[in-house]
């Protein structure tokens, strides 16, 4: 079955994260990314974060599925000239190297764009090109505390905490598939390319449109909370189990009288302090919290979601990575399949959040390092074996 992006072409220029997280969402959805990577090295995400010496990181694995690899030295004149070749048989060119590195390169979009007026030319850097600080550096971690996000997350009395997840990178590059993807649409209607740029502190900004609720409310910056509800819900919070912890969350009036029920405290329904979620909210540290908790400590966390689920309360589980790995609903969805490599053998493998009816996404193993230059060289630019070899030993592959 004809896949969602089959026949788009992607020259990946991408390394580590940000840009593979995107990549490889156009790659699962059916496009041919065409992954360049330094000879010899490779992408830093190959070795990065490897357990073992000479093996790829599952880092890498799991950011690179479904992509085809080249090796190719962008710093030598013959390496550009390459890019060049190929620049016009591809529909994109991504990247996420430091502002103005293409440029520096000679492979800048108005250079690009004169040899395939169709190409669209994607980029994510930590602040974009233009702004004060569009030369400033970025990684997860700036982009998570320059975007907002952090200065509100964790509790009142502790110093700001970062998200768990690589929010900075992953959610960045997210985003600007969002913008490929639109950038292909109206080029079938003009035929024409253009620049999708992408700030990772613009992405993280993105975020907060919900939450800028409570700022523009009160006037003030939002502030540290833990779990809490910000003063605008509760329960809102977590709780502890025999075996972990468990969030609850009622917004709703119903959904406060549906635990009371299930707690077997109708006593409290129609009590004036808890008559709406803001009220309550006042009364979450002395009363709600520790009554919920009383119930919750006897009981696994996996009974105190059906028991809350039937009682028409929302609640989940904290699910620490561990549970993921073996969780059957996670497992008919096929978010955790099993897939063979060179190297490592079977291992799990994350698999496509989004799913389409009409075309499957089909799971193939991440590439080893120039996997496919003989592949892409000869095939999209009909370089014989003999001048593939004499680029190897020159250094350009």
């Amino acid at each position: 079955m004809k896949k969602a992006l089959e026949g788009i072409r992607v020259l990946d220029l991408t390394h580590i994260e940000a840009g593979p997280a995107g990549t490889v969402l156009l790659a699962l959805l059916g496009a041919e990314v065409i992954k360049v990577e330094r000879p010899e090295t490779g992408d830093e995400g190959r070795w990065l974060l490897s357990e073992k010496q000479g093996f790829d990181a599952y880092y890498f694995l799991n950011l690179n599925a479904n992509k085809k690899s080249i090796t190719l030295n962008l710093a030598s004149e013959k390496g550009k000239e390459i890019v060049k070749e190929l620049v016009k048989k591809v529909d994109v060119i991504a990247e996420n190297f430091a502002c103005g590195t293409m440029d520096k390169l000679g492979l800048s979009f108005k250079v690009l764009r004169e040899i395939n007026p169709k190409l669209i030319c994607a980029s994510i850097t930590g602040f974009g090109s233009y702004g004060t600080h569009r030369d400033y550096p970025s990684l997860d971690f700036i982009a998570q505390a320059m975007g907002g996000g952090m200065s509100f997350t964790g509790y009142p009395d502790r110093p700001p905490l970062r998200y768990g997840p690589t929010i900075g990178d992953c959610g960045s590059g997210i985003t600007w598939v969002i913008g490929i993807l639109a950038a292909l649409i109206q080029r079938s209607v003009t035929g024409k390319g253009q620049e999708v740029e992408l700030s990772m502190q613009d992405a993280m900004v993105n975020f907060l449109r919900a939450l800028y609720t409570v700022h523009f409310s009160s006037g003030k910056p939002l502030e540290r909370l833990g779990n809490k509800g910000g003063g605008m819900a509760a329960p809102w919070s977590s709780y502890e189990t025999e075996d972990g912890y468990i969030v609850v969350c009622c917004l709703f009036d119903h959904q406060w009288g549906n635990l009371l029920k299930l707690l077997k405290r109708e006593d409290l329904i129609g009590d004036p302090r808890f008559e709406t979620s803001m009220k309550r909210a006042g009364y979450a540290d002395d009363v709600i919290d520790p009554m919920i908790e009383e119930w919750t400590r006897k009981r696994t966390k996996k009974e105190a979601m059906d028991e809350f689920f039937k009682a028409g309360v929302p609640a989940g589980i904290v699910m620490d990575t561990g549970d993921l790995l073996v969780d059957t609903h996670l497992k008919e969805r096929q978010m955790f399949v099993e897939l063979e490599h060179p190297q490592r053998g079977t291992f799990p493998f994350i698999g496509s959040p989004i799913k389409l009816s009409d075309s499957p996404v089909e799971l193939k193993r991440s590439p080893q390092l120039g996997e496919h230059n003989e592949e892409i060289y000869s095939s999209l630019l009909g370089y014989s074996l003999e001048k593939i070899a004499g680029l190897k030993e020159e250094g350009v592959i």
